[in-house]
């Protein structure tokens, strides 16, 4: 049987590979807003059915390392966990290239859906021709990536996102973006059009697994400056972020 977008809603949380969940307040938030849009029908309890799996979770790898934890409610499943470890290619230099955004009718795209293989696809044919990252492209502009979120930094010293609604909105783009405000960056919402790529200082790419990245290439073409003074900030402020215990909800505790 076919898989459908509604099948499903997920999120992927940074997990300590016990009983601890990174940001776990805000991948609820999201989580309940993606199944809204896609009238996936949550229990009311969601937090306190999750906290329950995760503390029963049985780790089959490394506990001393911190892991990604893909948290799914399933309309026939209800709440399933996979684990798996941090990817290698971590808060690095990346290449990107470029590819159509797949969509989906009604609210789906955008929304982290059942139906994720078009993502998994793009991922995979960026890796097939050498890159990292597939750049979802509609309508002549950025709209997403297979995994992550971009912040295009201008060279007039503003942080611009897509203002397109089609683009998973990401957690760790939202730390990101926090940082760039306080360190006197203002962030606005545009169109990621080929003029302003063409001219930016640095485009930053940023998720749970893939950490704080800069994207130095798109399609073979160098993007923005060499040097890196944003991103570095920006890949200390998230390290900063992991290492706060503040960051961290013990779900075996949240039961209490």
């Amino acid at each position: 049987m076919a898989i459908k977008p509604k099948d499903s809603v997920f999120t992927t949380v940074m997990w300590d590979g016990k009983s601890s969940i990174a940001d776990f307040t805000a991948h609820i938030v999201r989580l309940e807003n993606h199944a809204k849009r896609l009238r996936v029908e949550l229990p009311e309890d969601l937090p306190t059915v999750i906290a329950k799996e995760v503390c029963g979770f049985n780790n089959s790898h490394d506990e001393n390392q911190k892991l990604l934890l893909t948290i799914r409610y399933s309309t026939s499943e209800n709440i399933s966990l996979n684990s798996r470890p941090l990817p290698k290619l971590r808060s690095t230099e990346i290449h990107g290239k470029t590819r159509p955004l797949k969509k989906w009718l009604g609210e789906v795209t955008g929304t982290k859906h059942g139906d994720w293989k078009p993502y998994l696809d793009a991922r995979d044919s960026a890796e097939q021709s050498g890159a990292d990252i597939s750049i979802l492209i509609d309508e002549f502009s950025i709209v997403d990536t297979d995994r992550a979120s971009v912040v295009v930094i201008d060279e007039d010293g503003t942080a611009y996102q897509s203002d397109s609604n089609l683009g998973v909105y990401g957690i760790t783009n939202q730390i990101i973006t926090h940082a760039l405000n306080s360190i006197g960056i203002p962030v606005m919402k545009a169109r990621l059009n080929e003029r302003m790529v063409a001219r930016c200082e640095e485009i930053l790419v940023t998720g749970t697994g893939i950490g704080c990245c800069k994207l130095v290439t798109i399609d073979g073409a160098i993007i923005g400056r060499e040097k890196s003074l944003i991103f570095e900030k920006c890949r200390d402020v998230l390290s900063q972020h992991y290492s706060n215990p503040d960051t961290w909800t013990n779900m075996c505790e949240y039961l209490q």
